[in-house]
């Protein structure tokens, strides 16, 4: 599982997504280190809600987010699952 130091560009839940039993959490990512841009990622069953809460704090914080993610699919479809997500001190 590749690691990526992210910014967080947006964040929330999807009625529609069926990736995971609900909720069903995407994540707009860009990594810093170049490797993708904007790339909708979605919460691996079972982290949807800490998950959640640390990318409204990464937003609301301004603050970058460690990532453990399926590298993207080419044309971001279908999208790749995050199974680890931690919020880094700047």
């Amino acid at each position: 599982m590749p690691w990526y130091k992210c910014t967080v560009n947006e964040v929330g839940p999807a009625t529609d997504g069926t990736e995971t039993p609900s909720p069903v959490i995407y994540l707009n990512l860009t990594d810093q280190g170049g490797s993708f841009t904007s790339t909708w990622f979605y919460v691996a069953n079972g982290g949807q809600t800490p998950m959640l809460a640390v990318g409204i704090a990464a937003i609301n914080g301004n603050k970058p987010v460690q990532v453990g993610a399926d590298a993207p699919n080419a044309g971001n479809s279908p999208y790749s699952a995050i199974s680890r997500m931690y919020l880094m001190k700047v």
